[in-house]
């Protein structure tokens, strides 16, 4: 009976957590609603927020990395994925070199992160496989396609201005951005979440935990 009750116990605390994510991107919403009126900005807490969650999943894949060296590859492969988010997060300011610059430093991550890890493809693609058994994984992949497709498509011009034709562009293009942004913010939430659960559980498990499994 004790390990039932405590079974549903971490239940309603997954629960709980996963509705504090919710409540973030909502509270930044408003709170951005109240500062800036009705802009989304760079300077926005939705993005600010955006990106201090995504800087802190890659310290956390990079911690991963240094200490784990069970799952180094597909931890620096994850790290490098949410680097390559972060700078495209701060593509505005990249743009101040030049339009688009935001791209070359993203393939270099990208390339510094494929080089480390092709002295070892078969491991990685062992690691990359033993992290889809996770537990966190299935948030993480659900806040990626929150990201990636969810806050895109929800966020088309087509859904927002045919709603009312005659209504003022303005003003939709702003409700458009707040409902596309706070639907980014919610997946990097759960992304977080996601990433933050798994430090803590492979801390749990023996450093070679996935070489004895194999």
């Amino acid at each position: 009976m004790q390990t039932e009750l405590n079974a549903l116990l971490r239940a309603v605390k997954q629960f709980l957590l996963y509705s504090l994510a919710a409540a973030l991107a909502i509270g930044m919403l408003c709170l951005d609603v109240k500062l800036t009126g009705n802009q989304f900005g760079e300077y926005s807490c939705v993005q600010i927020t955006q990106e201090i969650i995504l800087l802190a999943d890659i310290i956390l894949f990079s911690m991963l990395a240094i200490k784990r060296s069970e799952i180094r590859q597909s931890s620096i492969l994850i790290a490098g994925f949410f680097g390559c988010m972060f700078i495209r997060e701060l593509d505005s300011f990249f743009d101040l070199i030049s339009p688009g610059f935001w791209l070359y430093p993203a393939l270099a991550i990208t390339a510094l992160c494929l080089l480390l890890v092709s002295f070892n493809l078969k491991q990685t693609l062992i690691q990359l496989a033993e992290y889809t058994r996770s537990p966190s994984y299935s948030f993480m992949i659900s806040g990626l396609i929150c990201i990636l497709i969810f806050s895109r498509l929800f966020g088309m011009k087509y859904i927002w201005y045919g709603l009312d034709p005659d209504h003022s562009k303005f003003m939709l293009y702003h409700i458009k951005s707040a409902v596309e942004e706070g639907s980014e913010l919610f997946g990097y939430a759960l992304c977080f979440i996601s990433s933050f659960h798994y430090l803590k559980e492979r801390d749990k498990k023996p450093t070679q935990a996935i070489h004895k499994q194999r």
